[in-house]
């Protein structure tokens, strides 16, 4: 995200040989990430009651309306877990505008969608308008990632160990994209060549006319990698921006080390800046 924007970022909890650590703050992203590559399948949950209120409180007392958008909501239970809180916030102080909004995804996608969010402060449009913005942009980003292989979605009970064994030995990699506000497995792709040639030809269709987009890239701990597919992006679409970043520990947990993500959307927003 652009350091120009002021924003909050409430973390979710990872647990680690049965200790709980609130991502980012009590836990680095690459102790996880160097948990993760020694075997250990970190356990992801939901944001404090804390985290949430000490955020809610300071925008009551700067006077401020607040938009909070979440982790997807069929991958964590943050969502349903804020909704009461902020009803109650909405119910305790009726002159502030507080939105709950479900990214139905992760921090990629959810990036971009944020991003446009801060601009559309920055240019003073009103809050419903941002608010249906990011309603808007929810439904039209897309997600698209893939693996350096198989085993960690062994580890996370996504496939079987038969598939992962045979998957791993003949150099298949997955394919995987965010639907419904799932992560599920598309299909399976033989080689690294291939499967990058499969990303890009992806997000080369799926931006349609929209090709001068900021496009986002994140990787679990390979930015050489992510590097290689911005490239590839940027000769495929030399019109786009690009901006790289390294997956969180929530969403890494998920989808393991040596994942690469590409983020894009299918349609020019009514409102979009660069």
């Amino acid at each position: 995200m652009e350091q120009q924007y002021d924003f909050e970022v409430i973390p979710l909890s990872i647990t680690l040989d049965d200790k709980t650590y609130l991502d980012g703050e009590e836990i680095t992203v690459d102790a996880v990430y160097e948990a993760m590559r020694s075997g250990k399948v970190p356990k992801t949950s939901q944001i404090s009651c804390g985290s949430l209120t000490k955020v809610l409180d300071k925008g009551i007392q700067e006077n401020e309306d607040m938009i909070y958008m979440s982790f997807s909501s069929k991958m964590s239970g943050t969502y349903q877990f804020a909704y009461q809180i902020i009803e109650d916030y909405k119910e305790k102080y009726p002159e502030r505008k507080i939105k709950l909004i479900d990214s139905r995804g992760g921090a990629g996608g959810g990036a971009l969608i944020a991003l446009q969010a801060l601009k559309m402060i920055e240019a003073g449009r009103p809050f419903e308008e941002i608010v249906h913005q990011m309603e808007w942009n929810i439904d039209h980003v897309f997600y698209r990632f893939t693996l350096r292989d198989l085993n960690w979605l062994v580890k996370g009970g996504r496939v079987n160990k038969t598939t992962g064994y045979v998957g791993t030995a003949l150099n298949i990699k997955p394919y995987l994209i965010i639907n419904d506000g799932f992560i599920q497995l598309s299909k399976l792709v033989r080689g690294e060549k291939k499967i990058y040639k499969k990303l890009i030809e992806e997000v080369k269709n799926g931006v349609g006319d929209f090709t001068d987009q900021t496009i986002g890239i994140s990787h679990g701990d390979d930015e050489e990698t992510a590097k290689k597919i911005e490239d590839m992006i940027k000769e495929s679409l030399p019109n786009c921006k690009t901006q790289v970043f390294r997956i969180g520990a929530v969403l890494g947990s998920h989808i393991g080390v040596g994942g690469i993500g590409v983020f894009y959307f299918d349609e020019r927003p009514d409102w979009y800046q660069n």
